[in-house]
């Protein structure tokens, strides 16, 4: 799944990682490294990676 999410992420300009929590993500820029949103499930960064396209 992470790897699904990081392909969709690129090509808006953001980077999907894994949080501490099990099965949430964090999602940060690429050009800047700012957090966009942390511990967020899978449906709701694909929403976030929506959101910026």
């Amino acid at each position: 799944m992470l790897e699904e999410l990081n392909k969709k992420a690129a090509k808006v300009g953001l980077h999907v990682a894994d949080a501490k929590k099990p099965k949430k993500y964090s999602i940060r820029k690429v050009k800047n490294g700012k957090l966009v949103a942390k511990n967020v499930d899978a449906d709701e960064a694909l929403k976030i990676i929506k959101k910026y396209k």
